[in-house]
């Protein structure tokens, strides 16, 4: 996987679950946090949470405006570094966008850099010119040096799985068995956690992403339990029907085959809307059996 995949699955992760990102990384503004009001992103084009890497490549941050409970505001910064050699300007490029940042919005900023590959995980950024000198403190974590497999497991807070994802894809090395056992268990945490339906899928995405459970060299049967993940139900619902009435060796299609299978999802709780769809049933024959 290209270093800008890997960035791309952390934006994405970070923009669509920041209130945990927060929860996890900065616990002190969480506990500060105002949860009536909801956040606010940050325009993802913008000169102020933009920059260059250190190959000269634009770049973009996440950046959230993050009401507290004292009426005022906070702009959450989050950069991720995913570089596995020496970065030595990312302390520049951090003071940067704080600056820029702070500047623009004219609020209270915070700035998180990310590590996800084995750099150095430097938190400041100084310098001296003639008397005028900079120290600047910003909050860092690294995947490889701080976060602890087994505490992964039992941390209750939503944002060890992609962390725990992270730190198992460095594990696994590029090994496909390992990489293919990691995304199994992580599955397995994800729905131990009952996570609603929008975050159980960001999750298995940045899962997915990181441990590239979609590649070749992944086992075929794992590849296949990762489809289902995120096939639509009604597609995953009708195969059920159909391999039922394989089973029973029963014409495919008939209709005491449908009414007996549609009775046993209406006791898992599927809604009827989707079990008419894959059974092909009139919703009225549905809400019937229902009955």
């Amino acid at each position: 996987m290209s270093e800008h995949w890997i960035d791309r699955a952390w934006k994405d992760i970070l923009k669509g679950v920041p209130d945990d990102a927060i929860s996890f990384f900065v616990p002190s503004l969480a506990a500060a946090r105002d949860y009536s009001e909801t956040l606010e992103a940050a325009d993802p084009i913008h000169p102020a949470i933009g920059g260059k890497s250190d190959k000269g490549a634009n770049i973009s941050d996440v950046c959230f405006k993050v009401p507290l409970k004292n009426g005022e505001f906070l702009r959450s910064l989050f950069l991720v570094e995913q570089h596995h050699g020496e970065s030595k300007h990312l302390p520049l490029r951090v003071f940067q966008s704080w600056y820029r940042a702070s500047d623009e919005y004219q609020f209270p900023v915070t700035a998180l850099v990310i590590y996800t590959g084995n750099a150095k995980p430097l938190n400041t950024y100084s310098r001296e010119w003639h008397g005028t000198s900079v120290n600047f403190n910003f909050n860092a974590y690294s995947v490889p040096n701080d976060a602890d497999v087994e505490e992964l497991k039992r941390d209750e807070r939503a944002f060890s799985i992609p962390v725990l994802a992270a730190k198992r894809m460095l594990e696994a090395k590029g090994d496909p068995v390992k990489r293919g056992e990691f995304s199994l268990e992580l599955l397995d945490l994800i729905k131990e956690r009952g996570f609603d339906d929008k975050k159980t899928r960001l999750y298995r995405q940045f899962t997915r992403k990181i441990l590239q459970t979609d590649a070749e060299d992944i086992a075929p049967k794992i590849r296949e339990v990762w489809k289902v993940q995120f096939r639509p139900i009604e597609e995953v619902q009708r195969e059920i029907f159909i391999r039922y009435a394989k089973e029973e060796g029963r014409e495919e299609g008939r209709e005491e085959v449908k009414e007996e299978m549609a009775r046993n999802l209406l006791n898992d709780g599927v809604a009827p809307e989707i079990i008419a769809r894959s059974a092909g049933l009139p919703l009225e024959k549905i809400q019937a059996l229902r009955n």
